[in-house]
């Protein structure tokens, strides 16, 4: 993946430090067993305000991977670290639409979002009102002056929670980045399988705006960021499978019978077999988008995210039949696994979306 972004400021211990600082946090917080409790939540659904103050003010996640000079740090490696160990949690905290996708996107805005970095850094969240859940650009316009935004778009996540939104919008035919403050906008919430990823339509209605680009040059900031987002859902998608694959592997070593583990059945032990096959190219592919540098960054991020998507779903599906009857019971955690599975799935567009994207961008 190439980009202003470095691969990594962080030495190997520095970064297994970081990982297992974030594990202790959201075990200690209950997660993922505590994801269930946030169903039908009212107040900033989908987001657990104690764990994302600890994770952003006292860990630091909220800057990982942004600029230093808004008080960020690490690159590309670290923020798949933290989405990895986040997405293995179900953690219901707002880095991936906040830090990662509204991040990089303002990162590629030059030095006008230096500001609205520094507050993303700080731990506020920011809602990325650029695309809906498919990808595509949502339908608002500007006007000519670039003083307002008007229009609206649908699954913009955490945006009942967030403080200001980053905004796509078209003047003319061309794409510009807007900042408008959550007080000049309307977020209505959606309904969400996935209670630990909220979604919300977000209306913008002459709103005031701050003018981040200029003669369409958001359209490439728009893009490096989704770019990124994909990559570090992937990272998300990877977490959750190993888990379910550990949790799994864990059951059928003690489950009995027939008067032996089920572990020891040829059936089970090939289906295991398959699910770990998946958890370790989904692993390797996304560790070559992240350490090659390609010329072609969209496509990589294209195919992490389509692999991903069917790895996660075939995994956290192998879970649920593996664990026969209580798999499928609410007390389980194999549910929660299932419903973020799906979430992620379609989060910047789901697999068959990318491998359209895909043959687009090499003109197959």
């Amino acid at each position: 993946m190439s980009g202003d972004l470095p691969l990594s400021s962080l030495d190997p211990a520095e970064r297994a430090e970081l990982r297992s600082t974030i594990r202790a946090a959201a075990d200690e917080s209950g997660f993922p067993s505590r994801a269930r409790d946030l169903e039908g939540q009212s107040a900033h659904p989908g987001l657990d305000a104690d764990l994302w103050r600890v994770l952003a003010e006292e860990i630091g996640i909220a800057g990982v991977g942004l600029p230093d000079s808004a008080g960020g740090l690490g690159g590309l490696a670290e923020i798949l670290d933290v989405a990895e160990e986040l997405g293995a949690a179900l953690a219901p905290v707002p880095y991936l639409t906040s830090t990662v996708l509204a991040g990089q996107i303002l990162a590629a805005c030059g030095d006008a979002a230096t500001p609205y970095l520094e507050r993303i850094v700080s731990g506020e969240i920011a809602a990325a009102a650029v695309t809906d859940r498919a990808g595509r650009l949502g339908e608002i316009t500007c006007t000519s002056d670039g003083a307002s935004v008007t229009g609206s778009v649908r699954f913009v996540a955490y945006g009942t929670s967030a403080a200001f939104h980053v905004v796509a919008a078209l003047i003319g035919d061309d794409v510009d980045l807007f900042i408008v403050e959550a007080g000049d906008a309307q977020a209505h919430p959606l309904p969400s399988l996935d209670f630990t990823r909220p979604s919300a339509t977000v209306t913008f209605d002459s709103s005031a705006a701050t003018r981040l680009t200029t003669g369409g040059s958001g359209a490439a900031a728009l893009e490096y960021g989704v770019d990124i987002a994909l990559l570090a859902t992937a990272a998300d998608q990877l977490g959750g499978a190993q888990r379910c694959f550990d949790m799994t592997l864990e059951y059928i070593k003690f489950r009995r019978q027939f008067n032996r583990e089920i572990g020891s059945f040829q059936a089970i032990k090939h289906r295991m077999a398959d699910a770990l096959m998946l958890v370790e190219m989904a692993r390797s592919g996304l560790d070559r988008a992240t350490w090659e540098h390609s010329d072609q960054p969209s496509v990589d991020a294209a195919v992490v995210k389509a692999w991903c998507t069917d790895a996660y779903n075939a995994v956290v599906a192998e879970t649920i039949q593996l664990h026969g009857g209580v798999g499928f019971t609410w007390e389980h955690d194999a549910h929660l696994y299932f419903r973020r599975a799906r979430y992620d799935a379609a989060f910047l567009g789901d697999a068959t979306y990318h491998r359209a994207r895909i043959a687009a961008l090499l003109d197959w």
